[in-house]
């Protein structure tokens, strides 16, 4: 049925050209907005012969980065269509490698609709906005556009607002496009799901509990070697930047701040939202009079801060040079030395944790100049951060000798679920030799002679009311229970306590039948998007394979191992 559905998408050119949209909606600019095809930009690559510029990239790692927040949900359904489908069984890795390719696949689908010339409308788009970001009256709210905005880090509204107007309506048609070629569900699929929701299952497990733990399990040192050369894009790190620093504290020169009431007042008009009620009141902005002190106090924060970075960048920076000092961060310590003696830390642009403002302290820090611009003051919210870039360390693959331990360790895990799993497809094959001469389940088990297997009672329950119902590792239950039909046996399931899980549907009882045919409609458009889902998400690696990125050297990007193959 998979290959009918996918086989229906690719032969269609203009559900290519659709489906590509959707996958670059939302933030990802196109060529001529970031300047991909001019030479002064650095190049992260190749598709189709054609350079794709690190801006790109970028623009697409901020899309993703967006997809992923929990404000995506301000945004239309085919927005939020767009995150589920990039992200697709990878979910929201943290991996470099993972996320590296999900950016590939933005740009590769972009290319395809720039191929397919197809365009958007910018009157229908801004349209759109000023209706998602309308107060209750329906009037648009310029504040709830900028806590969004800000909410994401998103630096170029205007970039924003461009690409969101070019890329809406033509998002809109392609979610209706993909659905009616590939989106359906036959009356036999509706029916099962629905008798598998709404019917009272009566299901049984086998459980074997594991006793092999994963250090007992001995890997020889040329079998690490070998899972490592065969894992190696997993250890893969992207750059990352040695820092030194020293905090500065805003509080240092809030003493020096003066407020008058107008600047007050002017932060008060721009920030209406900080000074709402509470309770029934909540959604009222409260008189000036009434947070005036609140205001005049947000206003010297702001203020000592600003203060407190100038002070760091025009005082400190330039005694740290002064200093004398070879090493750079002697020369730091040097020249901050009433503020503590500086702290080290090692920065990645795919994890900004640690600070005050963390996505923007870490991205100011990967702006940052290892030769020359190396001392930054850079704002958190109550304090400045004097920055001393130390070392950039280029994108790289650890050698083996730096993730022995991971290595060993990822090695053990991988053998012992292989061994789980062996176990669990061998007692399966024993129980369904043994439930096809109609013996009951608890029998089938103990014939099995296998030690620490055991049958469960039998669960008797209703997965529309599955929240009611507590058995042990009920999730793999209701899982394995909702895809199996009556008298058969789910594959082993590694349980989150590492055991061994396999279910059993021994029968269902017809359940409320006004309730299945209210629950039909519903029941069939979740079918169909699961359908368009798998068949979308598919397309998006099949059209990244095709066509590969690579470097100047035709070397994939996308294959750490064979681009640092070619180095050598």
């Amino acid at each position: 049925m998979f290959i009918y559905h996918f086989s229906r998408l690719i032969k269609s050119k203009l559900l290519w050209g659709f489906l590509a949209l959707l996958m670059v909606f939302a933030f990802v600019v196109v060529d001529s907005c970031d300047g991909a095809a001019s030479g002064g930009l650095a190049q992260a690559g190749f598709i189709d012969g054609k350079p794709v510029s690190a801006k790109m990239l970028e623009n697409a790692s901020q899309t993703r980065t967006i997809l992923e927040s929990q404000t995506l949900y301000y945004l239309p359904q085919s927005v939020q269509l767009f995150g589920a489908l990039l992200r697709g069984e990878d979910g929201m890795s943290e991996a470099w490698p993972v996320r590296s390719r999900q950016n590939w696949k933005v740009v590769a689908a972009q290319r395809v609709a720039e191929r397919q010339g197809i365009e958007g409308s910018q009157a229908a788009g801004e349209a759109v906005l000023e209706r998602l970001f309308a107060d209750p009256n329906g009037a648009f709210n310029p504040d709830l556009y900028r806590a969004f905005l800000d909410a994401n880090q998103y630096s170029a509204p205007r970039l924003f607002e461009q690409t969101f107007a070019q890329t809406w309506l033509p998002a809109q048609t392609i979610t209706l496009a993909v659905f009616n070629a590939v989106g359906w569900a036959s009356p036999m699929e509706q029916d099962f799901a629905l008798s598998a929701m709404y019917d009272q299952t009566v299901a049984y497990a086998a459980t074997l509990k594991n006793t092999l733990k994963p250090e007992a399990v001995e890997i020889s040192e040329a079998d690490q070697k070998a899972w490592y050369d065969a894992h190696k894009k997993d250890y893969a790190l992207p750059e990352q930047r040695v820092i030194a620093y020293v905090e500065v504290p805003a509080s240092a020169f809030a003493d020096k701040v003066t407020v008058e009431e107008m600047d007050a007042m002017q932060y008060y008009d721009d920030h209406n939202e900080e000074f709402k009620g509470s309770g029934t009141n909540a959604t009222q902005t409260l008189p000036f009079e009434e947070v005036k002190d609140k205001a005049v106090a947000k206003v010297k924060a702001q203020r000592a801060l600003e203060s407190a970075q100038t002070f760091a960048n025009e005082t400190l920076v330039a005694k740290a040079h002064a200093s004398g000092a070879q090493d750079r961060a002697r020369a730091l310590e040097a020249a901050a030395k009433d503020y503590g003696k500086p702290k080290q830390a090692t920065l990645r642009a795919d994890r900004p944790f640690g600070f005050q403002n963390a996505r923007d302290v870490v991205a100011s820090v990967f702006e940052m100049d290892a030769e020359e611009n190396y001392l930054n003051a850079i704002p958190g919210t109550d304090r400045a951060y004097l920055i001393c870039l130390q070392q950039v360390i280029p994108e790289h693959i650890p050698a083996f000798e730096e993730v022995k331990a991971r290595v060993l360790a990822d090695a053990r895990k991988d053998r012992m679920e292989q061994r789980l799993k062996t176990n669990g497809e061998t007692i399966r094959g024993l129980l369904a030799d043994s439930l096809a001469k109609g013996t009951a389940f608890a029998d089938a088990v103990a014939a099995c002679k296998v030690e620490g297997l055991s049958a469960s009672t039998a669960m008797t329950f209703t997965l529309s009311d599955a929240a009611n119902v507590t058995i042990e590792n009920r999730g793999e239950v209701f899982s394995a229970a909702a895809s199996l039909g009556v008298k058969a046996l789910s594959e082993p399931v590694i349980t989150p306590a590492e055991d061994v899980l396999i279910v059993y549907v021994a029968e269902r009882k017809p359940g409320d039948a006004l309730k299945k045919a209210t629950a039909r409609p519903n029941m069939a458009r979740n079918l169909a998007f699961s359908s368009a889902f798998q068949v979308a998400s598919d397309w998006l690696e099949w059209n990244l394979e095709r066509d590969a990125p690579v470097n100047e050297k035709g070397v994939p990007v996308l294959d750490p191992v064979a681009a640092e193959d070619a180095a050598e």
